[in-house]
């Protein structure tokens, strides 16, 4: 399936089809989602689903970026000035979490191309260093040496292979898709049922490590920007109002504390965000927050509901070209609708929320 969609990026791209695209979407503004940028040799099961885009597919990505676009910090994204009047649409890049290998692989090719770009920093992360818990998973299982493990996902036990990579693969998948949508204490609960029955010692095992406070000033010392990813990750959803202040105001401090500036930006923890939680982080003192949800801004758009475009390392240089075009998000948009036609039926009234949910949330296990 891979190839075949290789194969249409390719066709898309030779045809002039993504050329076209971009030229419609010209006015449109893009913004690319980041998390880590890796080594070029990635593991295949700490890595699963890309999370950390090998740095030479990084580095083509942004010479692309740099040839094709005007890149702009987020700020002068949205002082209201058309892309066309600078001759190329314009782009800005973005980056979750805050992990290390940003300042390794990331920050020298940024620096190198002169362009700007925004770090979206868990504050928890950066001063305590405690591993997020995708990362403490990945790692859990990579390190097993069990052929099998039991984990109750959706309150059904199910017996997950573990002796292939492939296998490995599928059940991060399948476990990441559980942790996330569990609240902080079922969450820890079910990573430390899952240590005891992978027999693996949690605390020897290696995960990636933060960004430190000296990296962060250095690199906001150039070209790059930071922003708030929350205090802990906890969704703002799980929050009440007094919990979601204190995040949005906690981290939005220790930043500022940390770098002598103020912090204008806010990236919501798993694109969670509600009417209450653009309210609060008003409040709090925000500029702008961004999404997870999938497409170019047109116009000039909502500052705390900006669309970004996820990155990961299954993305190929023409996949890349295609998603950036907006040409990928057309065609979902075009088959969604024939789907939908050729089934009227398929789900009934009452799934609409969990499918109008999952239209905001782009499901990658984190994000």
């Amino acid at each position: 399936m891979r190839t075949l969609k290789e194969i249409a990026y390719w066709v898309f791209v030779l045809s002039g089809l993504s050329w076209i695209a971009a030229r419609v979407n010209r006015r449109k503004s893009l913004v690319l989602l980041y998390h880590g940028v890796g080594a070029d040799t990635q593991d295949p099961v700490l890595n699963f689903d890309g999370l950390h885009v090998r740095r030479e597919r990084f580095e083509r990505q942004m010479r692309y970026l740099a040839a094709h676009y005007r890149v702009v910090s987020l700020e002068e994204l949205l002082d209201g000035a058309p892309a066309a009047k600078v001759g190329k649409p314009l782009a800005a890049i973005t980056s979750d979490d805050g992990y290390q290998n940003l300042y390794t692989y990331a920050y020298p090719v940024l620096r190198r191309l002169a362009l700007p770009a925004t770090l979206f920093v868990i504050t928890d992360y950066l001063q305590y260093g405690r591993a997020r818990w995708w990362d403490r998973m990945r790692t859990m299982v990579a390190a097993t040496h069990r052929t099998a493990v039991r984990v109750s996902i959706r309150g059904t036990e199910q017996w997950l292979q573990l002796i292939t990579v492939a296998d490995k693969r599928a059940a991060l998948r399948a476990v990441a898709r559980e942790l996330q949508r569990l609240r902080p204490q079922q969450r820890e609960a079910l990573l430390g049922r899952l240590a005891v029955d992978l027999g693996v010692e949690e605390h020897a095992l290696k995960t990636s490590k933060p960004l430190g406070a000296s990296q962060l000033r250095e690199m906001a010392s150039e070209a790059i920007s930071v922003g708030s990813h929350g205090q802990s990750h906890n969704s703002f959803l799980h929050l009440n109002r007094e919990q979601l202040l204190a995040e949005l105001t906690h981290s939005k401090q220790l930043l500022e504390s940390v770098l002598s500036r103020p912090v204008h930006w806010l990236a919501y923890p798993y694109g969670d965000f509600s009417s209450e939680v653009v309210e609060a982080a008003i409040e709090a003192g925000y500029q702008g927050a961004l999404t997870t949800i999938e497409g170019l801004n047109d116009g000039i758009p909502d500052p705390f509901v900006i669309r970004r475009i996820g990155v990961d390392d299954n993305m190929t240089l023409v996949h890349f070209i295609v998603a950036t075009s907006g040409l990928r998000d057309s065609l979902k948009r075009v088959l969604g609708a024939c789907r939908f036609w050729r089934s009227p039926f398929a789900f009934k009234a009452r799934d609409w929320p969990e499918r109008r949910h999952a239209a905001y949330v782009r499901n990658r296990g984190q994000v």
